[in-house]
């Protein structure tokens, strides 16, 4: 392990005004699997993003078997030898299992006529299975198996590639015990063939089990490298919740009443296991875990966006029959969604039109909408969230995602329902409107509303929740009181193998 693999000198990369990579210094060696672990949003798939091809640098430099390279896409990253693995997979859906996996190795009959040995096609593939303990189908199409099966195949593909390093972006997060085993075997014996391996992962006891070393990423800089052996997991989680300093949260104790909303039992499909909780009135209750542990999936089953496969709601101690959005509204419901481009702002209609949506029946005037009272009213939240320009006629389009964020947040305030659930409210949002979100959140709860709060910055849910829910895997894993929280416990249950 002499000659280093890959080397990242001082990369620097501005991805948003919030968020950028600052001096990454990153070295790889081949016969060796160097883990990246940190917070959702802390910028390890961002310097994978870099290194592949997909982002190009802002500064710093990069290279293979010490020699400078330049990739300016997946394809040149390949052809370097660089192969990744990704989370979202891109194989065939209309082509078979052999066929996506063997797409960069084809068996020709005839190369120049590009004629497909089919039979040795399956066969290979029919082998490599039997060897991997795979039970797949390899004349299956693609397009039927389930993302787990999918992802294996990509991890199949990266195996049997004849690229130097490889990278492995969060690759068992929808594993069963059976392909995980199989994944790490395939890591093994990659490393016995001397090929040399980044592993992201969130799940921190499989860092002992394969990687040499581990490197913690914090808000966009690594903070740390340490060799596995000279490190327990207990330091790790140490290093990645390091302090950040100066940030507040205008969070208040307000005494909680009765229970508002009960969510018993709910399950859908894989995604979501046996999920029960109360929530009261007054009471903001913090969501957290990580990437695809069904916390938006779960908003989506009680707002009806989503079918549950079981369980049911209550709202007031009453069952309350949520088929669609409509009827949880009609229950006092209200949802923020994580996707609130695609999911909640009109970016064509002006801002009067976009707050005002889902509330028009409160100015209704003998049947027609008094259009000096809406306007008054508006204008009323648009100052009290600081929402710029806040113009009535200004369209939703032109402005920035912090106001947009906030807008949606107002027009579900003007409804003055009971119980918000607040998916992300926060991301890809500047400090300044943060601060504004957390202080409607206050005002809201202090006049009786109550606030599902879910977030991937546990920060910001120790700072505002008065409890706080962790989901790993689709399941519930822990419930604890703010006073019992910590930032080391909460990551502690959301990474932990379940």
């Amino acid at each position: 392990m002499n000659v280093p693999a890959l080397i990242l000198k001082d990369i620097n990369k501005t991805l948003s005004e919030d968020f950028s990579l600052e001096h990454i210094n990153l070295d790889l060696f081949y016969g060796e699997v160097h883990a990246l672990v940190g917070e959702n949003g802390s910028g390890k798939s961002m310097i994978i993003n870099v290194v592949n091809g997909i982002f190009k640098k802002d500064s710093g430099r990069i290279f293979v078997d010490g020699q400078e390279i330049h990739a300016d896409s997946v394809y040149e990253a390949k052809k370097i030898g660089i192969h990744t693995v990704l989370q979202d997979v891109a194989l065939y859906p209309n082509l078979t299992v052999a066929e996506n996996i063997f797409a960069d190795k084809m068996p020709y009959k005839n190369k120049l006529l590009h004629w497909i040995d089919f039979d040795k096609l399956i066969s290979d593939c029919g082998k490599l299975f039997q060897k991997l303990d795979v039970g797949l189908d390899p004349k299956a199409l693609l397009g039927g198996l389930g993302f787990a099966e999918k992802h294996l195949i990509e991890i199949i593909k990266a195996y049997i590639s004849e690229a130097k390093i490889i990278i492995f972006d969060e690759p068992s997060e929808t594993f069963t015990i059976h392909e995980k085993t199989i994944l790490f075997q395939l890591i093994g014996e990659l490393k016995q063939k001397n090929k040399a391996i980044i592993y992201i992962t969130h799940f921190l006891d499989e860092i002992e089990t394969i990687a040499d070393r581990v490197s913690v990423i914090h808000q966009g800089r690594i903070i740390g490298t340490r060799n596995v052996k000279e490190i327990t997991i207990k330091d790790i989680i140490e290093l990645m919740v390091m302090a950040e300093g100066g940030k507040r949260y205008p969070k208040l104790d307000i005494p909680l009443g009765k229970k508002i909303l009960s969510v018993k039992n709910i399950s859908f499909e894989q995604v979501l296991s046996d999920i029960s909780f109360d929530l009261k009135k007054g009471e903001i209750l913090g969501v957290t875990g990580l990437v695809g542990s069904g916390r938006s999936v779960l908003a989506k089953c009680i707002f009806g966006v989503t079918k549950p496969s079981s369980g049911c709601i209550e709202v007031n101690g009453k069952p309350v029959n949520i088929r669609e959005p409509y009827d949880a509204i009609k229950a006092g419901i209200a949802l923020l969604p994580e996707d609130r481009i695609n999911s909640s702002v009109f970016g064509c209609l002006d801002l009067e039109n976009n707050v005002s949506v889902s509330s028009l029946t409160r100015f209704v005037q003998h049947k027609i909408i008094d259009p000096y009272i809406l306007t008054d009213v508006i204008s009323t939240y648009v100052e009290k969230l600081c929402i710029k320009p806040g113009n009535s006629d200004d369209i939703l389009n032109t402005y920035s995602g912090g106001n947009q964020q906030k807008m949606v947040l107002a027009r579900w305030m003007m409804s003055h329902l009971k119980v918000y659930i607040m998916d992300e409210p926060t991301r890809g949002v500047d400090i300044a409107s943060k601060t504004d979100i957390y202080n409607c959140m206050v005002d809201m709860v202090r006049k009786g509303a109550s606030i599902v709060f879910i977030s991937s910055d546990i920060d910001e849910i120790l700072g505002m929740c008065d409890r706080i829910l962790v989901m790993n895997a689709g399941k519930l894993v822990c419930d604890l009181p703010r006073s019992q929280a910590t930032k080391e416990n909460i990551l502690m249950y959301a990474a932990k193998s379940v």
